[in-house]
C-alpha cells in the first residue's frame, strides 16, 4: 500500500463510525470479495489479496455490531421504490463462483446469519476451462519462486517484447483480448494449466451452487468468460452479461435478475444500461465497483474492494465512507456515462 493511502486511512481510523454513518446517510454499505482461504492459492496468491478466515470472522463481527445485514430481494425492492432498508443497511456480495465460497464462505454466513450474493461465470463452472487470469498468475508464480530455466526466462522476454527484468510486469499486462499470450507462456515454461485445473478445481461446481440456493443464498451474473467490458462493442457487452444472468435464472430456478461487472464499469455508456434494463434484458440490479459513487439510475449500485488482508474492515469502512463525504462535499460523487 502506499504511503499516501496508509496515512489516508490513519485519519479515517480516527473517526467514530457513528459519526460517518451520520455525515454520509449512506443507504447500503456494499463490500465485495472474490474469497477467504487459509492456504495459499496458486492461481489468485499473485494477482490479488485475500483474507483468511480469522480475518473474515472478525470482519462480520464488526459489520453486525455496526450494520444491517440485508437480503438482495430487500435491495431490490427498495430500489424499485419499495420498503425503504433499514438504517445503516450492508449487503456482501463475492465474485467469480470460486470453490472457497461454498467450502469456506458460506458456512461462515450461515452461522452468523448473513445474506449474501455470489455472482457466477455459468462456462467456468464445474471447472471446464481454466480462466486466463488464473494462468498468468501460475506464470507469476513460477517466475518468482525460480523454478523457470534461465533459457526459458528468456524466451519468455522476447515472446513479450520486454526486458527480463521487466517479465513479470509485462504478464500482469495481459488483458482478455490477447489472453492468447498466456497459453503461449504456459507452453514455453512447461506449465500444465489442465493439470492443475484437474487437480486445484478452481471454480464451484453446479452442485455446490444448487447448495447454496437451497441455503437461501443469491445469485447473479457475471459475464460469460470475464472480459474487461472496455475492450467490447456495446453488443458483446449486452450479449456477455445477459447471457450470464440467463443461464444463472434458468440452471438454477432463481428469479432475481442481477448482474455484477468483471473488473470494472469505468467508461460503459448509456446505451448499455438502457438494453439491460428495458425489455431487452430486464434486470432488476447492476453493481460495479466505482466506490459508493453515485450512478444514474438507481438499480446501478456501485461496490467497494473489503477483502485486502492488510486493511481491517473498520479501516476500510470507515475510509469509504470519509471518502464518499469528501466526495459529495466537492461534487465528484457523480459515474458520468456519455
Amino acid at each position: 500500500m502506499s504511503v499516501s493511502k496508509q496515512l489516508y486511512y490513519r485519519l479515517a481510523r480516527l473517526a467514530p463510525v457513528s459519526l460517518l454513518q451520520k455525515v454520509v446517510a449512506r443507504p447500503l454499505l456494499l463490500p465485495y470479495h472474490h474469497l477467504v482461504t487459509d492456504r495459499d492459492v496458486p492461481y489468485i496468491s499473485p494477482i490479488y489479496p485475500y483474507k483468511n478466515r480469522e480475518a473474515f470472522a472478525a470482519d462480520l463481527d464488526y459489520l453486525l455490531r455496526h450494520f444491517m445485514p440485508v437480503t438482495l430481494g430487500e435491495v431490490i425492492g427498495a430500489a424499485k421504490g419499495g420498503k425503504p432498508l433499514p438504517k445503516n443497511a450492508f449487503l456482501l456480495t463475492f465474485d467469480d463462483g470460486l470453490r472457497e465460497v461454498s467450502e469456506t464462505v458460506a458456512p461462515m454466513l450461515e452461522a452468523k446469519g448473513v445474506p449474501a450474493v455470489f455472482f457466477l461465470n455459468p462456462p467456468m463452472l464445474g471447472n471446464r476451462t481454466m480462466f486466463y487470469r488464473f494462468k498468468l498468475g501460475l506464470i507469476i508464480g513460477a517466475l518468482r519462486n525460480g523454478s523457470m530455466a534461465s533459457p526459458a526466462r528468456t524466451e519468455a522476454a522476447q515472446l513479450m517484447g520486454t526486458s527480463l527484468a521487466e517479465l513479470e510486469t509485462a504478464v500482469k499486462a495481459i488483458r482478455w483480448h490477447n489472453r492468447e499470450l498466456a497459453d503461449e507462456l504456459g507452453a514455453l515454461l512447461e506449465i500444465d494449466f489442465e493439470g492443475i485445473l484437474a487437480k486445484e478445481r478452481p471454480w464451484m461446481d453446479e452442485s455446490d451452487v444448487e447448495g447454496l440456493v437451497k441455503k437461501g443464498f443469491s445469485l447473479g451474473g457475471h459475464s460469460m468468460d470475464h472480459p474487461y467490458y472496455q475492450e467490447l462493442e456495446v453488443d458483446e457487452q449486452v450479449a456477455q452479461t445477459l447471457q450470464s444472468v440467463d443461464a444463472v435464472c434458468n440452471r438454477f430456478g432463481v428469479r432475481e435478475r442481477v448482474f455484477a461487472f468483471p473488473h470494472s464499469d469505468a467508461g460503459i455508456g448509456k446505451a448499455f444500461f438502457e438494453r439491460v434494463f428495458g425489455s431487452e434484458g430486464q434486470l432488476d440490479l447492476v453493481f460495479g465497483t466505482a466506490n459508493h459513487r453515485q450512478d444514474m439510475d438507481e438499480r446501478i449500485l456501485q461496490r467497494f474492494n473489503c477483502e485486502r488482508p492488510g486493511i481491517p474492515v473498520a479501516d476500510s469502512v470507515k475510509g469509504i465512507l470519509l471518502l464518499e463525504a469528501l466526495r459529495k462535499a466537492s461534487g465528484k460523487n457523480l459515474v458520468m456515462r456519455s
